[in-house]
Formats: structure tokens, C-alpha cells, sequence
């Protein structure tokens, strides 16, 4: 299972999930709010939420054993 042992991944999993869903909130906030100047970089936190949450679905044991 390489260097995280079955507890330490899920646990980097659920971090990383949480960490896509703040993401996910901010992007959402930024959208509603046009006039906060921050839509230009909305591009750089989208691939930031791909990434935390692809980190949690490679460290979430999958049904049938695989990880």
C-alpha cells in the first residue's frame, strides 16, 4: 500500500475531500459575487478542487479491496 498505511490514507482522503469542498464554496462565492475581481483566477482553484478531490479518490479504498 506504498508509504501510508489503510488508516493514514483514509485519513489524507477525507482531508483532501474537505479540502475540495472549501474549494468548491469559495469558487461558488466568487461566482455570486462578480465585482470581487477574482473571477480571473477561478481557472487556478478549479485545478486545485480536480486535484484534492483526485488525491481523495486515490486514497479511499475502493469497494472489492482495490486501492
Amino acid at each position: 500500500m506504498g508509504i501510508f498505511n489503510r488508516g493514514s490514507s483514509e485519513a489524507f482522503a477525507a482531508e483532501e475531500e474537505n479540502r475540495g469542498n472549501n474549494l468548491v464554496r469559495f469558487i461558488n462565492n466568487v461566482v455570486s459575487e462578480p465585482s470581487n475581481g477574482l473571477n480571473s483566477v477561478l481557472p487556478l482553484y478549479q485545478a486545485a478542487v480536480q486535484d484534492a478531490y483526485g488525491n481523495a479518490a486515490k486514497h479511499t479504498e475502493q469497494p472489492g479491496g482495490a486501492s
